[in-house]
């Protein structure tokens, strides 16, 4: 089976954006675009919220680079219940159920299944046990205000961690994997 792993970029203090979308405080640099490129070898498939899909949408096409030819040429679904069509290459707009179109995907072949950003669509796949690992790009920054990645009224999970990789720019990337009950 197919693993979903929820990628973000977030603040110390937990918002993967600041207000009005502000994203300019991600620390972006020379080791995070080569660990991108390692972990896109093991992607075939990105979900997208639609803020989120609008907001990749509107930068991708245009964009330059081995990011940028991965992030055109994979295959994307968008979950949302107000757009009408989705016009970025290889994306499927999903209007129906989230969690019966990622339980589908998690069961065909191929490989993983990344989410980025969209917090409101990855509150859903979390609530329904559908994120097999978290893996998180902490940027030594304090927002102070913005949108946290992880909702309020988020059940309690416990997480193992199981890689760790700081940067000389102070990021650092936590892979953690949800705790399984032994029972």
């Amino acid at each position: 089976m197919r693993k979903v792993i929820m990628w973000d970029m977030v603040s110390v203090d937990g918002f993967f954006e600041a207000p009005g979308h502000n994203i300019d405080w991600f620390v972006f640099e020379d080791e995070l675009a080569a660990y991108i490129g390692e972990s896109q070898l093991e992607a075939d498939t990105l979900l997208f919220g639609r803020v989120t899909y609008e907001m990749m949408a509107a930068y991708w096409p245009s964009a330059e680079g081995d990011i940028a030819t991965f992030m055109n040429g994979v295959e994307k679904f968008v979950f949302s219940r107000t757009l009408t069509s989705a016009n970025w290459h290889r994306t499927t707009l999903v209007n129906g159920d989230a969690t019966k179109e990622v339980e589908r995907l998690k069961h065909l072949d191929g490989g993983t299944i990344f989410v980025f950003g969209s917090a409101d669509f990855a509150a859903g796949l979390i609530e329904k046990g559908l994120v097999d690992e978290y893996r998180l790009g902490i940027n030594p920054v304090l927002l102070g205000n913005g949108v946290p990645l992880f909702k309020p009224g988020t059940r309690q999970t416990k997480l193992r961690l199981t890689h760790t990789r700081p940067l000389k720019s102070g990021v650092v990337i936590l892979h953690y994997q949800p705790e399984t009950d032994a029972s």
